[in-house]
């Protein structure tokens, strides 16, 4: 199914062909201001120099033809060689019901027979999860949701960090001053208090990162006692992380996590040793990369303990064999672009997969107090975070939806308190810096979570009371105004919103699609009787229930949910 916008510009490139075959332009046609039309080409300035004509003459001779279409009520030539189009009212009322049936008919099958495998979250063990997984965990989990509503198949398997030297000196700080008592009643929030506490002694006693490093050899050796109190600790930490995932709804496929890959490494170092890749310096087995200026890939140290990279290429290496997928996903903030450029090579020189290995970057969390480090223990945490905006949102819920129930309230405060610190991230490009500001996350004005959620359920109670069937229709000779014919073509834009985000794994791209189409929704809203005029009622009524499925696949999308009432 093409969208509006693919049709006009088929119609406009058939014109076009068949007055100057001898042309080979390709035709763009762009939304216009409703001044001048609803769509505009500037294909006669774009051909005139291979065709040794003027514009105007182009545009003319197309306008002319284009004239004889029935889908155009009107079409303008303006200076210097625009060719200006108005649509009949029956063109933008049969999108209208195809939007209406079915808002993704235009885009669900874009990856149709496409495999994509994709990482994010990936949380370390061993440390609650602190404010800054958010953005994996909620950017990469709306791209999974994009990418499968467009018809790829999506295996969503989160890298879960479990192993490393981090986890030695964790096992070390455990074993000289840890409680297991205490450990036992508060897990997670010991084992922080002792990677902490390890870190702050390490500053004065340097033989405590010799010490660590030596835990981490004996747990990849195979110490059972070390071997023991890490599958503790992974316990413990998933049945923490399982928790946030579930007030966040967030799910995945798999949770293969580092150690998941351990007794695949080995066939890595091999391959790469056979085929003369990986190399001996200074006891270390590195990978020598094209860009001279950047350092070479270290894949084994030289006290024999793997590392990250060699995880990674393990993993690369797993999916390509089970899953043959098309597309390889990491979603990882920008600061590891370096580790992913040597990864993506080192694989290529393997040879280990012909899918598309791809890095999504995104930008930091920022906070007035500056950066976040769990070595210093300042970190802020993800329920720590969710505690203050439900708190926010609960003082909001109650001054302005007296009329709920109860649990009415309360379901309430859970959907806004969640859907605010979702919006906040997705609607901004990701890869800029996120500056958390409290005021503006549940503002129930501007371009905010509780804004939309509100319009959605305005739409909703319109929905319910107007009794609408399916086979209401738009009268074609009715005469539409500005307001209905600029949110009648908004409606139009959501595959282009999607399509952007496919292409750039950009969910800011519907985000804010979406803010846009309630904000000219709520203008019509405002300024229409929707169903009081019995004579307009039927074209509004759908267009109103249009729009809530549009906003609805946006919430879907964005993985928002969508409250009854407010």
């Amino acid at each position: 199914m093409q969208t509006l916008k693919d049709q006009i510009q088929g119609i406009v490139q058939t014109v076009f062909n068949e007055q100057f075959p001898q042309s080979e332009t390709q035709i763009q046609v762009e939304y216009c201001d409703l001044a001048f039309g609803h769509f505009a080409t500037n294909a006669a300035l774009m051909s005139a120099k291979t065709l040794g004509l003027k514009p105007t003459d182009i545009a003319n001779t197309l306008a002319t033809e284009l004239t004889k279409r029935a889908e155009f009520s009107s079409v303008e030539v303006q200076q210097p060689g625009f060719v200006n189009l108005r649509l009949q009212n029956a063109v933008l009322e049969e999108n209208v019901r195809s939007l209406y049936e079915d808002p993704l008919g235009a885009t669900k099958n874009i990856g149709k027979d496409q495999r994509m495998i994709i990482d994010y979250s990936h949380p370390n063990i061993g440390k609650p999860m602190g404010v800054h997984h958010l953005l994996s965990t909620i950017i990469g989990d709306s791209i999974k949701l994009i990418y499968r509503a467009s018809g790829y198949e999506v295996i969503a398997d989160n890298f879960i960090g479990d192993m490393g030297t981090q986890f030695g000196k964790l096992i070390h700080a455990v074993k000289t001053w840890g409680d297991m008592d205490a450990i036992e009643k508060d897990p997670i929030t010991e084992l922080l208090k002792l990677y902490v506490h390890f870190h702050i002694e390490a500053e004065t006693d340097t033989a405590l990162d010799d010490a660590g490093r030596a835990e981490y050899k004996k747990l990849e050796e195979g110490d059972p006692e070390n071997r023991a109190l890490l599958e503790k600790i992974q316990k413990w930490s998933m049945a923490e992380i399982a928790s946030l995932y579930d007030q966040l709804g967030i799910e995945f496929d798999y949770f293969n996590g580092e150690s998941f890959y351990e007794d695949k490494m080995q066939a890595i170092i091999d391959l790469g040793k056979s085929k003369g890749i990986f190399v001996e310096s200074q006891g270390a087995l590195v990978c020598k990369l094209s860009n001279p200026d950047e350092p070479p890939a270290i894949i084994q140290k030289s006290d024999g303990t793997s590392l990250y990279l060699t995880r990674d290429l393990a993993r690369i290496a797993y999916w390509d064999k089970t899953w043959q997928p098309s597309y390889m996903v990491n979603v990882v903030d920008v600061a590891q672009s370096l580790q992913f450029r040597q990864l993506f090579e080192v694989s290529d020189k393997l040879g280990l997969t012909v899918a598309d290995n791809i890095h999504v970057p995104f930008g930091r969390m920022q906070f007035s107090d500056g950066g976040m480090s769990t070595r210093k223990g300042n970190i802020i945490l993800v329920q720590e975070v969710l505690a203050e905006v439900r708190r926010r949102a609960n003082e909001q819920v109650e001054s302005v939806a007296k009329n709920l129930n109860t649990q009415e309230q309360a379901e309430l405060v859970e959907i806004l308190a969640i859907n605010a610190v979702k919006y906040t991230i997705l609607r901004q490009n990701r890869v800029s810096n996120l500056t958390f500001d409290w005021d503006n996350l549940l503002s129930l004005e501007g371009n905010s979570a509780p804004y939309l959620a509100y319009s959605l359920v305005r739409m909703q109670a319109i929905h319910r009371d107007s009794e609408l069937l399916e086979t209401s229709e738009l009268l074609v000779d009715e005469k539409l105004d500005d307001a209905e014919i600029v949110l009648l073509l908004e409606l139009t834009k959501l595959a282009d919103a999607i399509q952007g985000s496919i292409t750039h794994f950009q969910p800011s791209d519907i985000a804010n699609y979406c803010y846009e189409l309630c904000r000219m929704y709520n203008g019509f809203y405002h300024t229409h009787k929707i169903l009081e005029d019995q004579q307009t009622k039927s074209s509004r009524v759908l267009i109103n229930s249009a729009t809530l499925r549009v906003v609805q696949t946006c919430f879907a999308l964005l993985g928002l949910r969508q409250p009854n009432k407010m």
